[in-house]
C-alpha cells in the first residue's frame, strides 16, 4: 500500500465513520451532561474513586489452604 492509497483509505474511513455517527445521532440525539436530577436518580450506578473498589482476596497464608 502506497502513501497515497493509505491517505485515501484514511479519508474514506473518516467519511464512513462520520456518516455512521450522523445516523446514530439522528436516532438517539446528542448526549448531554447529567443534571442534578439525573445524577441523584442514577447515583447508584455512578461510582468513582475508592467506593468502586471491591474487597480483594490476598494470597497469603490465610487464603492458602
Amino acid at each position: 500500500m502506497t502513501y497515497k492509497e493509505l491517505k485515501q483509505y484514511v479519508d474514506n474511513k473518516k467519511k464512513q465513520n462520520a456518516l455512521e455517527w450522523k445516523k446514530q445521532t439522528d436516532i438517539d440525539g446528542y448526549c448531554s451532561a447529567f443534571t442534578d436530577k439525573d445524577y441523584t436518580k442514577n447515583k447508584d450506578i455512578i461510582v468513582a474513586g475508592k467506593k468502586s473498589y471491591k474487597i480483594k482476596f490476598v494470597h497469603n497464608n490465610i487464603w492458602r489452604g
